[in-house]
């Protein structure tokens, strides 16, 4: 739960300082570049503008290329992935050093922090990340569920699964 909790603090800071960063001073008076400001250059590479020259009076301003937008769903995809895979490693690495009863409790709460992700997520239904996400949830619902019973689950549908939720992360 903390480390969840570190890495949504560690994401919406570096989101937002990446944002104040690319805003901060590009515009002085009426719509001209400020002094300073990195621009492309005709090779793509960034170069520091001269100063400001006034544009004659009727002639357009000069253009600057828009900025990506982020697309909204892919954030939180990416996000979404880290904290699932944050809970996925520190489940696994913590599974295998422990004895059952406490294996059956880590398992309870890797599922319940997955769920509350997903829940909170904002992602459509359609997408892969929150499929593939609920789909290890379940899975470790299954393996909880047998085990408590006594019988001894198999892992190998689980981490079929985990493998192809961080190959989908690794695409967005």
């Amino acid at each position: 739960m903390l480390v969840r909790r570190l890495l949504i603090v560690i994401t919406a800071l570096s989101l937002a300082g990446s944002g104040t960063a690319a805003c901060a001073t590009t515009v002085a008076g009426r719509g001209m570049l400020a002094e300073g400001v990195v621009t492309p250059g005709p090779t793509g590479s960034g170069s520091p503008t001269g100063s400001p020259t006034a544009s004659p009076v009727g002639s357009p301003s000069p253009t600057v290329s828009p900025t990506p937008t982020v697309d909204p769903v892919k954030a939180k995809e990416r996000v979404t992935c880290l904290l699932v895979q944050a809970t996925i490693k520190t489940t696994n690495d913590k599974f295998n050093a422990a004895k059952r009863n406490e294996q059956i409790r880590l398992l309870k709460t890797a599922a319940a922090s997955i769920d509350s992700t997903l829940d909170r997520s904002g992602l459509p239904r359609s997408s892969k990340v929150l499929r593939l996400g609920r789909a290890i949830q379940g899975e470790l619902h299954k393996i909880v569920t047998s085990a408590e019973q006594g019988g001894s689950p198999s892992t190998t549908l689980y981490n079929t699964l985990t493998t192809r939720f961080w190959s989908t992360c690794l695409q967005i």
